[in-house]
This record gives C-alpha cells, sequence and structure tokens, in this order.
C-alpha cells in the first residue's frame, strides 16, 4: 500500500488545520509531518484517527483500499442501525477476526460483533466482547469506539433489566465524550448519539435523552444530512411526552413523519402518525 502524502496535505490545508492541529489527542506533529513529505504509514488506528478527523475515507489517501477494513465495518454498522441483522451477521462471519492485521480493526470487530449480540438477546456474550475491548485495547490512542463500547456495555445491562448499571455505564460514556479529545466520523457521531439519547429515554431520563438527541440533531444539521435524523425527533417527541409537554410532543412527531414520508419510509411514518393521533 502507498500513502498520497500529497493528497493529505492538500486536505489538511483546505480544512484549515496545522499539523499540529491535525495530530492532537492523535499522533505527534512529526508523525504528520513525515505522512506528508515521505508518505510514511502510521499505525492504523493513527490513520483511522486522522481520516476521521478530516472527514475523509481512508481510501482517498491510501492507493490500495483493500488494506482497510473501513469499508466492510461501517456497511456492518450501517445493516444494524437499519436493524437488518441477519445480513449484518452474516457480513461479519466472512470477516477472519485472527487474519485481522491490527488492533483497532480487531477493536472495531469486536464492537460490532457485541453490538449485533445485544441486538439479538446474547447479553453475556456481548458483555464479555465488549470487555475484551476494554481491556486488551486499553493502550490505544483514544477514538469514538471506547465511548461506543461503553454505550454498548449500557445497552448490554438495560436489556438484562440491570437498570442502576445501565445508568452508570452511560453516564461515564457521555463523561468520556464531554472530557476526551475522541476521534470518529460525523456518521459515527450520530449513531452514538441516538444510541445514548434512546436508551435515556428507556431508562425514563427524559431531560438527559433530549438534550443529547439535541446534539445528534445539530451535527445532522451541520453535516446536511438525514440519517437517523427523524429517530431524534421520535425520541425528543417522547421524551416530551414523559415531560407531559403534549405541544412539543406533537411538534416533533410531525417533524418525524415528515422526515420519514420523505425518505420513503410509509409503515414507519404509519407508526409515527398513530402517536400523534393518540395526543390529539
Amino acid at each position: 500500500m502507498r500513502l498520497k502524502g500529497d493528497v493529505l496535505k492538500q486536505i489538511r490545508r483546505k480544512r484549515g488545520l496545522s499539523q499540529t492541529a491535525l495530530s492532537e489527542g492523535i499522533c505527534t506533529q512529526a508523525t504528520i509531518s513525515l505522512m506528508e513529505k515521505q508518505n510514511r504509514i502510521p499505525k492504523m488506528n493513527i490513520l483511522t484517527a486522522i481520516c476521521a478527523r478530516l472527514d475523509i475515507p481512508v481510501d482517498k489517501i491510501i492507493e490500495n483500499d483493500d488494506v482497510s477494513m473501513t469499508s466492510q465495518f461501517d456497511e456492518i454498522s450501517l445493516l444494524i442501525v437499519q436493524e437488518d441483522y441477519e445480513e449484518a451477521e452474516a457480513r461479519l462471519k466472512k470477516i477472519k477476526v485472527k487474519k485481522l492485521q491490527n488492533d483497532f480493526d480487531k477493536q472495531r470487530y469486536y464492537y460490532l460483533l457485541g453490538v449485533l449480540q445485544v441486538a439479538t438477546g446474547q447479553v453475556d456474550e456481548a458483555i464479555f466482547n465488549f470487555e475484551l475491548i476494554l481491556t486488551q485495547f486499553s493502550t490505544m490512542s483514544a477514538n469514538i469506539y471506547w465511548a461506543l463500547t461503553t454505550v454498548g456495555m449500557a445497552m448490554a445491562y438495560e436489556k438484562r433489566g440491570n437498570e442502576e448499571r445501565a445508568l452508570k455505564f452511560l453516564q461515564r460514556a457521555v463523561t468520556l465524550i464531554d472530557e476526551k479529545q475522541l476521534t470518529g466520523g460525523k456518521r459515527q457521531w450520530i449513531i452514538i448519539y441516538r444510541n445514548i439519547a434512546d436508551l435515556y429515554l428507556k431508562l425514563k431520563q427524559p431531560n438527559d435523552a433530549m438534550a443529547i438527541a439535541g446534539r445528534g440533531i445539530d451535527i445532522c444539521r451541520e453535516d446536511l444530512t438525514m440519517f437517523l435524523l427523524s429517530d431524534y425527533y421520535q425520541i425528543t417527541a417522547k421524551a416530551a411526552e414523559l415531560l407531559a409537554d403534549r405541544a412539543t410532543a406533537l411538534q416533533n412527531f410531525t417533524i418525524a413523519k415528515s422526515l420519514l414520508l420523505i425518505n420513503g419510509e410509509e409503515t414507519q411514518a404509519q407508526a409515527v402518525q398513530a402517536e400523534i393521533d393518540g395526543l390529539q
């Protein structure tokens, strides 16, 4: 594989970032300099974190894109979001974990496996894989998978019925996000805020659910994307219901329905309409 250092330099400058600013919390400034001047390839977790900060796919600066598992993991993550668990499992089974070339890919593999296990009721197995990430890969640079994994633990314990432990992990994840400079792509941030807001709602913490949903909505607006935007408005509406704020609930359910219709998701839009009818 070959790193295209000149392309990295052009993108960095277009983003208005110095080498020091790009490297902050990820690697040294010297590492960025070597990448740009000598096409030196860093460790995969560093490379992925840099690309996430620049909001570009790894293959934008790597000539041979089959060295990165990013596209495969992104596709599996999207299948899980879409609740197509059967296809997600099939894709994940095709990846041989022993053949993964770096710890960052293993971290992502075990995270997706854990999330899939939570979704399909294999809670004990999920907790095992999440704990594996938090212990075995503890020396890696800070990336969003630390927070994603911590939220995954919260999801697992909520499924187990241990709401107190679930809430502790959820609060720990928010602290990680607020106190650490975690690197991650926009889609990952949208997913994690959706998961946190949804879990706060399930744990009957409506104010926290609305606050976190607001963060996700802001990212969607900034990035001009509708990805999971209807989910955010539904979460906000349901949180407003718990707070007995009927007007806010109606407003957000109506927005969610419109977004679903725009995306051609008529079945889900009908379900939201039922929520609206119940409030009117």
